[in-house]
C-alpha cells in the first residue's frame, strides 16, 4: 500500500478480546468504542452508538452545531428525539402508511452519511470536542449502511481531527468498506490468544445454562466459541426462556432502534409465530419509510419465510410488495416479476391486482434497465381498471384511480406525449380537490402538482411552471427537492440570483446531496462569483470524488484562474473515470497549449475529436495549435469545421486573423465584416484589425475609416502602430 500519512488503522482479529488489548494501548487522544454488529439495532447499529455516545455532551454547549444536523442524527439514532429539536417535516415524512405515496430515493442514506461526515468534522475542531479516536469494532458483521457510512468516513475523516480503528476478523463482506479500508487504513494483523481448548462436554448442565445465556444477552454477537457450543447444546426449552428474558429486558428499554436489531432477532427464537410476524412488519415498514432498503428486503424475506398465501393473505402480501419495493428502489429487478406472478396466482382480489400491477407497469418503465414503455401501458392500464373496480369507500376509490392515472401520465411522457401527461396530472389534481376533504392525500397532491410543473417545463411552459412550483411548495415547504427544481428553472431561464436562493433552500433543508452543489456552482460561476463557484466544486468533489463533470468544471475554473497544475490533477482524475470523454481531453489540450506543449495539446484534441466529431471546441482550439506551429492551412481547415458546426464572432475572427498571417486580405475582410453581426464581437479590436486589412489590400480610406472607429471606443493599445502606418500610407507620407 502506498504510504500517505495515513493514521487510521485497520485492526485484524479472530478474537474480540485480543483486538481490543491492541487498540485500547493507544493512548494519544480521547477515544470512543462502539460496537456495530448488526444483530444488535440493525441499520446503523455501530454510527447510531457513536452519536448517542457523543451528542448529548455535545449538545449541552452546542445545540446549534447539531441542530444544523438533525435530520441525520435522528434518522440514525431516533431515541435522540427526547434531546434534540428537529428541523421541520415534510409530507412525506409526516404521511400515514395509507397516504404514503412517495419513498426516499436510495441515494438518501448516503446524504446522512455526508451529513454525519461533516457534522464530526464540525465538533472535532479544538474550540469543541478536539481531536479524538473512533473505533468499530465487529465491522466484520456490520449492516450495509454503516458499512456505506465508514467507507465514506475513512476517505473524510480529517486524521488530525478524527482516527479511525476499524476492528474486524479479515473477511470483510462489503465491497466499498474493503476497498476504502485498503486505500485509507494502515493494516495491523494480530495473533490470537492461546486458549486451552475445552470441550463444552467438560462443563456442568449449569455451567453451560451460564454460558449459553451469556451468548443469547449477547444478541448472538459473541464469539465465544464455547459460549456459542453451549448455547447449541441445552434444550430448546431453555434456550426459547433465555431469549425471552432478554427480550422483555430490551423492550424494558424503550429505544426505538432495538426494534429493528435485537428484539426482531429473539422475538424470531422464541417460537411465537403471529408475535414475530408483528415485529417483523413493524422492523419493515420502518425500514422502507426511512429508505433503509437493504433492511427492508432482510426483514422481508424473513417474514415471508414464516408465512404462505393460503395461511395470510394479508401480511404476505405487506412482505411481498414491501420486499419488490425495496429491491427496485436498489435496481435489483430480476426478482420482481416473479414475485408479482406469484401474487396474481394466488389472489383473484382487486385490490391486490391493481396494486401488483401498477408496481409491474413502473418497473417497465422506470426501474428496469432496458426500458418497455409500452409493455408498462399495459399493465398500467390494467391497474386502473382494477381500480375502478374496487368496492366500499368511494373516496377509496376515486384516489386510487387518479393515483394509477398519475403512472399512466409518468408513461405517456416516456412515450412522447406530454400534452396527454399534462392532461392526466390535471385532471388528478382537479378530481381530488373536489371529491376529497381540504386534508385528505397532501402528499399526493403535491405530488400532482410537482408532476405538472415538471411536464410544463418540458413543454418550455416556464412561467406556468414557476406558479405550479410556488403553489406545491406553499403546500411543502420543507420538501428539498421542490426547491431544488425551481432553482433549476430559475437557472435554466437566466434568473441566476432566484436559482441561487432556491438551491440554499435546498442546502438548509436536507442533507447534503451532490446536485445542488454542482448546479448552485455553475449559477455562481455564470455570474462571475468564481470563488463561490470553487468552493461548491470543492465540496462537490469531497462527497463524490468521482464527479466527471464537476471535475470537469473545476479544472476550467482552476485553468482560467491560471493555476495549471491543479486543474491538470482534475483532468487526469476524469480521465481515469471517463477516458474518452471529449470534454476533459478539450480541457487537457488547453492546458497543454497554455503550458506550450504543443505536440501534446495536438494529441489531446485529436483524441478528444475522435471521442466527439462535432466538438467545436476542439476544432477552435487545433486551430490555434496548428497557427502556433505553422501550419496554417490546417488552422483554417479546423476553423471552417468548426463554422461548419457553429457560427460566432470568436471562430469568424480567428478564422480572419489566420487568413492575415496568409496575407489573404479579402478573405480576411470578408471574415471580420461576418464578426460584426454577432453580440459577443469586440468592435473596437476587429475594426483595428479589418482596417490593417482594408489598407494591405490596398484600400486605404476604408482601412482609415475602420480606425476612426476603433478610436472612437477610447484609448488603444495600437496608437503608435497606426500612427507609422498612416504615415506611411496616407498621401504625401514618406
Amino acid at each position: 500500500m502506498n504510504e500517505k500519512n495515513i493514521i487510521h488503522r485497520w485492526i485484524i482479529g479472530n478474537k474480540k478480546s485480543d483486538r481490543e488489548k491492541e487498540y485500547m494501548a493507544e493512548k494519544d487522544r480521547p477515544m470512543i468504542v462502539v460496537q456495530s454488529h448488526r444483530y444488535r439495532r440493525g441499520p446503523y447499529t455501530g454510527t447510531g452508538e457513536l452519536l448517542r455516545k457523543l451528542i448529548p455532551t455535545i449538545y449541552e454547549k452546542w445545540n446549534d452545531v447539531v441542530e444544523k444536523h438533525s435530520i441525520e442524527v435522528l434518522s440514525v439514532a431516533p431515541e435522540l428525539k427526547t434531546l434534540i429539536s428537529t428541523r421541520e417535516e415534510t409530507l412525506t415524512s409526516l404521511a400515514v402508511p395509507k397516504e404514503r405515496t412517495r419513498f426516499y430515493s436510495r441515494l438518501r442514506t448516503l446524504r446522512i452519511t455526508h451529513g454525519l461526515i461533516d457534522l464530526f468534522n464540525e465538533i472535532t475542531i479544538s474550540q469543541i470536542v478536539g481531536p479524538i479516536t473512533i473505533v468499530f469494532e465487529e465491522v466484520d458483521q456490520c449492516d450495509p449502511l454503516d458499512a456505506e457510512f465508514l467507507a465514506n468516513f475513512l476517505r473524510r475523516a480529517n486524521p488530525q481531527q478524527i482516527k479511525i480503528i476499524i476492528s474486524s476478523k479479515y473477511e470483510i463482506p462489503h465491497e466499498q468498506l474493503k476497498t476504502a479500508l485498503d486505500q485509507y487504513s494502515n493494516e495491523t494483523s494480530i495473533s490470537n490468544s492461546i486458549l486451552e481448548e475445552v470441550g463444552i462436554n467438560n462443563y456442568s448442565e449449569i455451567e453451560q445454562l451460564k454460558l449459553a445465556k451469556e451468548f443469547i444477552f449477547s444478541d448472538g454477537t459473541s464469539d465465544d466459541s464455547n459460549e456459542l457450543a453451549a448455547y447449541n447444546s441445552i434444550s430448546p426449552k431453555d434456550r426459547q426462556q433465555f431469549h425471552l428474558e432478554r427480550l422483555n429486558e430490551l423492550i424494558g428499554m424503550n429505544q426505538w432502534s432495538l426494534h429493528i436489531g435485537s428484539i426482531p432477532y429473539h422475538t424470531e427464537r422464541i417460537g411465537n409465530k403471529p408475535k414475530s410476524v408483528e415485529v417483523l412488519l413493524e422492523a419493515m415498514d420502518y425500514c422502507v419509510d426511512m429508505g433503509y432498503y437493504e433492511a427492508t428486503i432482510d426483514f422481508s424475506r424473513r417474514g415471508r419465510s414464516l408465512l404462505n398465501w393460503q395461511e395470510d393473505m394479508v401480511n404476505m402480501w405487506a412482505f411481498t410488495t414491501k420486499l419488490t419495493l425495496s429491491s427496485a428502489a436498489l435496481g435489483r429487478t430480476e426478482e420482481i416479476p416473479i414475485l408479482y406472478e406469484e401474487v396474481l396466482n394466488n389472489t383473484t382480489e382487486d385490490l391486490s391486482h391493481m396494486q401488483a400491477s401498477y408496481a409491474l407497469a413502473m418497473l417497465y418503465t422506470r426501474f428496469q434497465e432496458e426500458k418497455e414503455h409500452i409493455k408498462a401501458k399495459g399493465w398500467i392500464l390494467k391497474a386502473i381498471r382494477h381500480a375502478k373496480k374496487l368496492e366500499g369507500d368511494d373516496k377509496n376509490r376515486v384516489f386510487q384511480i387518479v393515483f394509477n392515472e398519475n403512472g399512466l401520465a409518468l408513461i405517456e411522457l416516456h412515450l412522447g406525449n406530454p400534452e396527454e401527461a399534462l392532461r392526466l396530472v390535471t385532471d388528478g389534481w382537479n378530481t381530488l380537490k373536489d371529491k376529497l376533504e381540504p386534508d385528505e392525500h397532501l402528499l399526493h397532491r403535491s405530488v400532482l402538482l410537482f408532476n405538472r410543473a415538471q411536464i410544463l417545463v418540458s413543454l418550455k411552459r416556464y412561467d406556468e411552471a414557476i406558479q405550479i412550483y410556488d403553489q406545491v411548495i406553499e403546500i411543502d415547504p420543507n420538501y428539498p427537492e421542490y426547491h431544488f427544481e425551481r432553482g433549476n428553472l430559475y437557472s435554466k431561464i437566466g434568473l441566476l440570483e432566484k436559482a441561487i436562493e432556491n438551491y440554499n433552500n435546498a442546502i438548509q433543508l436536507s442533507p447534503p446531496f451532490p446536485e445542488v452543489f454542482y448546479n448552485r456552482a455553475a449559477a455562481y460561476n455564470r455570474l462571475g462569483i468564481r470563488e463561490k463557484a470553487l468552493s461548491d466544486y470543492h465540496y462537490l468533489i469531497d462527497i463524490e470524488p468521482e464527479h466527471a463533470d464537476g471535475l470537469l468544471n473545476r479544472a476550467t475554473l482552476l485553468y482560467e484562474g491560471g493555476d495549471y497544475l491543479n486543474a491538470r490533477e482534475d483532468v487526469k482524475k476524469g480521465l481515469k473515470l471517463e477516458p474518452e470523454n471529449p470534454h476533459l481531453l478539450c480541457a487537457l489540450g488547453l492546458i497543454e497549449l497554455a503550458e506550450e506543449n504543443f505536440v501534446d495539446s495536438l494529441r489531446a484534441f485529436d483524441a478528444a475529436l475522435m471521442s466527439d466529431q462535432k466538438l467545436c471546441e476542439a476544432y477552435t482550439n487545433r486551430a490555434i495549435v496548428y497557427y502556433e506551429l505553422g501550419k496554417l492551412d490546417l488552422a483554417v481547415n479546423d476553423l471552417q469545421q468548426a463554422l461548419s458546426i457553429e457560427e460566432n464572432a470568436t471562430l469568424y475572427y480567428n478564422r480572419a486573423w489566420v487568413y492575415e498571417a496568409l496575407g489573404k486580405w479579402d478573405e480576411a475582410i470578408k471574415d471580420y465584416t461576418k464578426s460584426f453581426v454577432f453580440r459577443d464581437v469586440d468592435e473596437q479590436d476587429t475594426y483595428y484589425r479589418r482596417g490593417i486589412c482594408f489598407i494591405k489590400s490596398g484600400e486605404v480610406e476604408k482601412g482609415h475609416e475602420d480606425w476612426k472607429r476603433h478610436l472612437s471606443f477610447g484609448d488603444t493599445p495600437y496608437a503608435e502602430e497606426m500612427d507609422n502606418l498612416i504615415k506611411v500610407t496616407s498621401k504625401g507620407g514618406a
